[in-house]
């Protein structure tokens, strides 16, 4: 054992000798690296705030004031960084991040070519962001919005606002970016439109040069549109000529109210969506659900449909629904810029004691119902027809009733209301129903060719 441990050393011995050149470069090359490397990661922790200065100081990537409290670095570039606030040159706040970080391209911060490409990594957890679009949904920096100055002022007619491009068909700036946000809440707004979104959790792969990946998700979405639940992803590709979506959408639980289309519905509404088409004009088809929709006279249950959007304008063409123990098919035009809509709705087989509140009125009602309004004009509108079969009142039997009404404001007015009976029908040719009161015009009687008024 001894003779062959002797042996060992012996070999070690010859082939240190034979390669101490080769050894000794090998070992002063590994120490020249690791204090190389040592001396990096101190340098770079010391010069920290001079490469988070540097890229934020470009006012086309961050205008406005940026601080932070605390910062460190890692020589490959990832700087981290606490307690970031951002304003607007009018003081606005933009963002407020307790703890983040991003990471920065070396070369650019070394050769001070800094742009919207410096940052290829950027994380935060929790905090607070305000973005700010324009009409074509280009994300913008803007000193003011809408005539809306930071302290909520009106500002005069001869000043105009300052604004930088950071994304656009027009003046794009690129980016090569990936962003993960941890529960965050970001606020969103452009001049018809401001929604806030909380708890906001996001994995986005951003190319502006290439193909840009998407996966939100949000728990509470309020403000122009509200919702109890956001899903949002897929892709958008920017190697075509126009930018092109191809996406999905989940809404749960949303207020239609919130839409701003001139529908006073407080109910929920569920929204699964793919969207496709260009940038900043895309083109959605999807499937809406409600488990309860109240509209004027009329109380829907299990509201199910497709709808197409585009343009602005939502097409609802086959929406069913039940009401008044019978069933409906709907069909809908909405105008979501103009806050107007148009629906039609055909009912049949409705219970006649479930819509007249009558347990002694037994029939099966079909009706036809167009409604609508147009919040511009100031004008809204229903009217519709319906005509019964057979059934009976009380004990008095009768083959159909038939009619139509018409509501302005809170009256709803009906005319040429006919009751057929065996023997003939009776007819009323015009009353009303004012906050639950009716109030009858003349009732006829015909029979057999001859009218005579009975009231």
């Amino acid at each position: 054992m001894e003779e062959k441990k002797a042996g060992g050393q012996k070999k070690i011995v010859i082939l240190y000798k034979k390669h101490r050149r080769a050894a000794v470069k090998i070992f002063v090359i590994l120490v020249a690296a690791v204090i190389c490397f040592y001396g990096m990661y101190i340098f770079l922790s010391y010069k920290a705030a001079d490469i988070f200065n540097t890229v934020v100081a470009k006012r086309e990537l961050f205008p406005g004031t940026v601080t932070v409290e605390r910062l460190s670095a890692t020589p490959l570039g990832k700087v981290s960084f606490e307690n970031l606030v951002w304003k607007d040159t009018e003081g606005r706040l933009l963002a407020d991040i307790p703890a983040g970080s991003f990471k920065v391209s070396l070369w650019d911060v070394v050769w001070r070519r800094i742009g919207t490409t410096t940052v290829t990594e950027f994380t935060i957890d929790q905090g607070y962001i305000h973005l700010i679009f324009d009409d074509n949904m280009e994300l913008l920096y803007v000193n003011d919005l809408s005539g809306k100055m930071g302290n909520g002022e009106k500002r005069g007619s001869g000043e105009k606002a300052a604004l930088s491009r950071i994304t656009g068909l027009k003046g794009n700036k690129k980016f090569n970016c990936h962003i993960r946000f941890r529960d965050v809440k970001i606020e969103a707004e452009s001049p018809d439109r401001h929604f806030f979104i909380d708890n906001v959790d996001l994995r986005a792969d951003i190319h502006t040069g290439g193909i840009t990946q998407l996966d939100l998700s949000a728990g509470h979405f309020r403000g122009t549109v509200e919702a109890e639940e956001l899903n949002l992803g897929g892709t958008l590709d920017f190697t075509k000529e126009i930018p092109q979506y191809n996406m999905y959408l989940s809404i749960k639980n949303c207020n239609p109210k919130s839409l701003g289309v001139g529908i006073h519905i407080d109910n929920k509404a569920s929204v699964y969506a793919n969207i496709k088409g260009a940038l900043p004009s895309p083109v959605i088809d999807g499937t809406l659900s409600m488990d309860n929709l109240n509209m004027p006279g009329l109380k829907f249950t299990n509201v199910k449909g497709g709808f197409h959007y585009q343009d602005g304008k939502l097409r609802a063409p086959q929406v069913k629904a039940e009401v008044f123990g019978g069933t409906v098919d709907a069909s809908g035009q909405f105008d979501l810029d103009g806050k107007s809509y148009h629906a039609d709705i055909a009912g049949q087989k409705l219970k006649g004691s479930v819509a007249a509140h009558d347990l002694m009125l037994r029939c099966e009602v079909d009706m036809e119902l167009h409604m609508g309004e147009d919040r511009k004009n100031n004008t809204r509108y229903i009217y519709g027809s319906f005509c019964s079969g057979s059934g009976q009142y009380h004990f008095l039997p009768f083959n159909k009733i038939s009619g139509s009404f018409e509501q302005d404001g809170q009256t709803l007015n009906f005319k040429d209301v006919i009751i057929s009976f065996a023997m003939g029908d009776v007819t009323a040719e015009k009353f009303s129903i004012v906050h639950g009161k009716v109030h009858m015009g003349p009732i006829y009687v015909d029979n057999g060719g001859s009218r005579s008024r009975l009231l």
